[in-house]
């Protein structure tokens, strides 16, 4: 009875010492919203630890006792479960709110950069039918034949000139459906980067070359970019352009970020690197 008392002592001894050497632990308990993804940082013992969110799961190496992953943002609070070996723990992602349902941002952004490729008489033709109100059948068919017919080919020489346009810019366009985090442009104008999770725009990056701003051609497709996702947004896109080179002025040099803007509820967080500048769109 002794020896065995000592044993089950001794294994005892060895449990806690093995308990005691596992170290997991967060630099939090909670995180936010850090441009599109939460950045969540720890301390591990092992040489790496394994995650779960709703959004996210994976695994990443521990570097010097440390870690670092990053967990998509979603509508909805996230639980996420960290592992190391037989150790655990949880934090939570706050919720963040939705820029608006991606299908329908998406198709704003892609009318907006189809209506650029149109022809100035038919861009001029559209922005008088939208403040002008159209016949019904009712009335087209009192219209006088030549009246009728000159609609008809109107119409033709828009639907046209519409297809050309579509066409043309099939590259700029955003995909009509995305899960995820995913690179949806690659333009003149930048990288276009989004989490769309279950159909919500959650957040939005646009990301272009520093040096690319010292040129004009690719300046301005650089700012018809910025404009037209604003715009997609709901934001101001002539108040929130109009800030965005205020900003660029006041600038001394040292900084790399820039003031939030805000328009409509609308966050635009601008940050830099040595190469390149980050345009964070949020809500």
């Amino acid at each position: 009875m002794k020896k065995t008392g000592l044993l089950f002592v001794g294994l005892a001894a060895v449990l806690t010492l093995a308990g005691c050497g596992t170290k997991l632990s967060t630099s939090k308990t909670t995180y936010s919203n850090s441009g599109m993804v939460a950045i969540i940082k720890g301390d591990a013992s092992g040489k790496s630890v394994s995650y779960k969110a709703d959004t996210e799961s994976g695994k990443t190496s521990v570097n010097d006792g440390k870690f670092t992953f990053t967990v998509p943002m979603s509508t909805s609070k996230q639980n996420v479960t960290i592992k190391d070996g037989d150790a655990s723990t949880k934090v939570t992602v706050k919720a963040a709110q939705s820029l608006g349902a991606y299908k329908t941002v998406a198709t704003k952004y892609n009318q907006a950069i189809i209506a650029t490729a149109l022809p100035a008489n038919i861009q001029k033709q559209l922005q008088a039918a939208a403040t002008k109100k159209q016949p019904t059948k009712e009335e087209v068919a009192k219209m006088p034949i030549a009246q009728q017919q000159q609609l008809v080919a109107e119409q033709k020489a828009l639907q046209s000139a519409m297809k050309t346009a579509t066409d043309k810019t099939k590259d700029q366009q955003l995909p009509t459906s995305v899960s995820g985090l995913k690179e949806v442009l690659d333009v003149a104008g930048g990288k276009l980067r989004v989490n769309v999770q279950d159909g919500q725009l959650i957040s939005a990056t646009q990301i272009a070359p520093i040096k690319a701003m010292k040129d004009k051609k690719k300046q301005a497709a650089f700012g018809q970019m910025f404009g037209l996702l604003a715009n997609s947004v709901g934001a101001d896109a002539k108040k929130v352009g109009a800030d965005f080179q205020k900003a660029l002025k006041d600038q001394d040099g040292s900084n790399t970020t820039i003031k939030t803007i805000k328009s409509n509820g609308v966050k635009f967080n601008v940050g830099a690197s040595a190469s390149d500048i980050f345009i964070y769109v949020t809500k």
